[in-house]
């Protein structure tokens, strides 16, 4: 059985990803996802609006049952974490917690960089990581 920590971006990509990702493991005991406010967030505190960033929050929140409500995964047990900070940082810290026994992400996320071969996150993922990373790429229909 395995332990899974599944960083997500909500986007249509990732979750074609994340249902391919999971047709290919072994049954999963627990499987945590994670969304990761972006850095900046808290420290822009200061010169938002009030109730801006627990807004932020409680969006990622909705937008994060949303995502869970429409993936089609089997696991024993499904999570979810929304975190602030550098996502990057935030998921290696996840991921090297002892809590996991693997990362599943997809290979690049929702980001302006299209054209990129794969994401920044996923890159130190798998070059920092303790544990092993599962890259996985979206199907080409989606």
């Amino acid at each position: 059985m395995v332990r899974l920590l599944v960083p997500v971006d909500f986007s249509p990509g990732s979750r074609c990803a994340v249902e391919r990702g999971f047709r290919l493991l072994p049954r999963v005991e627990r499987a945590v996802f994670a969304y990761v406010l972006p850095l900046g967030m808290k420290e822009l505190e200061d010169f938002l609006e009030p109730g801006a960033l627990e807004e932020a929050k409680r969006r990622a929140d909705e937008k994060m049952r949303e995502f869970l409500a429409s993936l089609s995964v089997e696991a024993d047990e499904i999570d979810y974490i929304i975190a602030e900070g550098d996502p990057a940082s935030v998921l290696l810290e996840l991921a090297n917690s002892g809590d996991y026994d693997a990362v599943l992400i997809p290979h690049k996320g929702h980001s302006y960089l299209v054209d990129v071969l794969i994401g920044s996150v996923t890159l130190k993922l798998v070059a920092k990581s303790t544990i092993p990373v599962i890259v996985v790429r979206k199907p080409e229909k989606c």
